[in-house]
This record gives structure tokens, sequence and C-alpha cells, in this order.
């Protein structure tokens, strides 16, 4: 008897687990190394963090989208980084090629004449959606918790208490953004998808790709090219830029743009997440601010025993007033209290504190980039997180959970062992 997989995410919750359970072990039998599984450990991040595991985004100005054929598209507009174009031209003239001489199937719908339904989506286009989104809530919120400040430091409290419980799932910053499962792998400029069809119905990848009479050829032909094919979505393929233990094809279509290894790619085709955004951060606070904040409201206040109603007006700030109130120590304290909220950290109290300190001194002697670049490296090690990798390995060494919860501590890793995991 044929086996059932998820059509949707309805269902009873047990059965609808085995049915996802049913394609997971499936897929993951498959002997094609290029098919990986981007759900997995530090593959989740795969293109949108650098090997320190800093949130990145292409550095457009350097690296500008490509976009693709008019006839390979259906998507108007679609691109992705120059080599990542090149490359899916030559597979899909290859599959053309099959198709003509009949080596394929020429009835498959999706793996006959490849054509890009997506690609390549602006993380800061992403963010910027989701920020107003984010201020629209907050406001909210505020409204309804009939929460009233007087001034941007009660805002600032008020604020930050709320993170505490919405940030680790709906990060504020931009570099958060970049890192949660709010933006997708198609931010990197290194994916395609050549369907258009639901995700989270897993017959109809079985159906339309696994069962497909071109399901091999198509998996086979995208690692020649140097691409992977990722198991949850299998219509999606992604650029593989690594070079060990052997080189990608994918880097032959590199090097024409004189792009010889991965880190070259990394660090000329992207930039730290940050690095435009913090100035922005600022302003969105004082944005944030004028939002939630009230013409004018009523406040009680003691007077020699008595309870007196007195009307408030909260302070209004220009952006000169605000920054000059407010200092650039202030703001790096926002920002990095905000992102520990937002990233699973290991670090105390304390910790946090000092790293803090830390970070602002590196900014006063060495300026801004340094006391941010600093921040982010040691905020995103990530070997301690749960669903990473490293956490994956070391509590199967373990061998008790209670061992290994005792021993998490604040931990690193080698710039080596980052670029292993993530498959670069």
């Amino acid at each position: 008897m044929a086996k059932t997989y998820a059509k949707n995410n309805r269902g009873l919750a047990k059965s609808l687990f085995e049915k996802r359970l049913s394609y997971s072990v499936k897929m993951a039998q498959s002997p094609y190394k290029n098919l990986v599984d981007f759900n997995f450990g530090e593959k989740y991040l795969y293109g949108r963090v650098n090997r320190f595991f800093v949130p990145m985004v292409v550095r457009s100005e350097i690296a500008p989208i490509k976009k693709f054929n008019r006839d390979l598209v259906q998507a108007s507009g679609a691109g992705a980084l120059p080599f990542v174009v090149d490359a899916f031209n030559d597979l899909a003239q290859q599959f053309q090629k099959c198709a003509m001489s009949r080596k394929i199937d020429a009835s498959d719908p999706f793996l006959t004449n490849l054509k890009v339904y997506k690609a390549y989506e602006s993380p800061k286009k992403a963010y910027r959606n989701q920020q107003q989104a984010y201020f629209g809530v907050t406001e909210t919120i505020f409204k309804k918790e009939e929460i009233k400040v007087k001034n941007f430091d009660e805002f600032m409290t008020n604020f930050m208490l709320m993170l505490e419980s919405t940030a680790p799932r709906n990060p504020f910053t931009q570099p958060g953004f970049v890192k949660s499962s709010r933006a997708s792998i198609t931010s990197s400029g290194l994916a395609i998808e050549i369907a258009n069809l639901n995700a989270s119905n897993d017959q109809e990848k079985i159906n339309q790709f696994v069962n497909s009479n071109n399901w091999n050829f198509y998996v086979n032909a995208c690692a020649s090219y140097g691409f992977m094919v990722d198991r949850q979505v299998p219509w999606r393929l992604v650029a593989d830029i690594g070079i060990y233990p052997e080189k990608s094809p994918m880097m032959k279509y590199a090097a024409a743009y004189g792009l010889e290894t991965t880190d070259q790619i990394i660090n000329i085709y992207y930039k730290n997440a940050y690095s435009d955004y913090y100035q922005s951060f600022k302003e969105s606070l004082l944005s944030l601010y004028n939002r939630v904040k009230l013409r004018n409201f009523l406040a009680i206040e003691e007077c020699e025993g008595k309870s007196i109603a007195k009307r408030v007006t909260p302070t209004t700030y220009t952006s000169t007033s605000f920054f000059k109130k407010y200092s650039e120590e202030d703001f790096l304290t926002f920002y990095f209290n905000i992102r520990f909220l937002e990233e699973e950290s290991p670090f105390t109290e304390a910790q946090q504190k000092l790293l803090i300190g830390d970070c602002i001194e590196l900014y006063l002697q060495h300026g801004l980039e340094r006391g941010l670049g600093s921040f982010e490296r040691i905020l995103n090690k990530p070997f301690d997180y749960r669903g990473s990798l490293g956490y994956i390995k070391k509590h199967l060494q373990a061998g008790k959970a209670a061992t290994f919860e005792e021993s998490q501590g604040v931990r690193g890793a080698t710039s080596t062992d980052m670029g292993t995991s993530q498959g670069y």
C-alpha cells in the first residue's frame, strides 16, 4: 500500500507528525549528496550569515542582481547573483536539449523546460514591510494595555518589556530579521524556485517531483552545474559555493566574475546586515516613539495627601534634539540589549553588561564599525544553541541530557568549523 503524505497542515497532530516524518525519511534515504535539508542545523542559515554567523545581505552596489532571460521566467523581473543566473541558464539549456532528443520525458510540467517562478527577494525590502507591521502591532499593544509614556525613556522601558516576549520570534532589528525564519533563503541571491507549489503539501512534492520520470536526471543535472536541491522544497535550487572537500561546479561560473574562493564570494558580494542599518535603527526608535505617544493624557499625582488629576503632554523631539539628548553610547546600549533579546544567547545578565561595556569601549577607541562588529561576532556564536549542529553533536556525546545541560557556557568555534558546518 502506497504511503500517504501530508497535503496541508490540518489534521490531528499525531497523524500529521507521522506523515511529515514519512516524507522526511523518504527524502533522507535518497543517495544524492546534493539533496540537502536546509532546515537542519546551521544549513538553515545558508547564504544569510558569514563564516562567523553574523547576518549578511547582498552588497547590491558591487554585486547587482542579474535578471534571468525572459524566456526562462514566470515571475517578471526575477534575478539572482550573476554567476547563479549563468549556471541556471546552462542548466535550463541542457534540459531543453535532452527534451528535444527525447532523453527525458518532455511532458513533465516542471522538469522539462525549467522556468523561474521565484528568485532573489531583497531582505531590506522584506524587513521594511515587517517593520511597518511591527510598528502597527506595537501601537496596538500600547493602546490596548493603556501604556502612557511621558518621554522616550519611559517608552524604552515599556518597549523593552514587550520585546522580552516577542523579540525571539519576531525580531525588531534588521540583523535579527535576516537570521530569523521571517527571512527566506531567496534573500541570499543564491536560490531559485522552478515551481509555484505549496511547500506544506508533501504529497504534491512526491507526485510532481520525486515520482517524476525526470527526477533522477534533474538531481544529477543540478549537481553537475553546482546546485543543491532543497529536500523540503524540491523545486528550490540553491547554489553551492563550497570548495571543500571538493570544489563545486558553481565556482567555475563564479570565477568568470573574479571570484575564485568561497571567502571571496562572501567578502566581496556580501556585507554585514548591521552596516547600513544601524543609523536607521536609531531613527526607527524615534519614529516608533512618536507613533505610540499620546498627544496628552491625564495622570493621577499625589500632592499633600490628595490625589490630583494632571494633564500631561509627552515630550516631543525633533531629530536634532533627539540625537543631541541621547549619545551614541546610549543608542549602542539600546541596540545591544535588543539584539540579546532576539538571539538565543547563553550569556548571563552579568556577561551581557560586561560585553556591552567592552564593545562601547571599542567604539570609543576604534570607531563604530569595530564596536558593532565585535559585538555581533561574539553574540552570533552558535554552537551552544538548541538546534545547531554543534548542540546536537555535543548532546549525543554527552550521553545524558542532564550532564550536557550542566556543561553549558560561553563557547566559540574556529572559522573553519563554522564554514564546514554551513557547507560553504
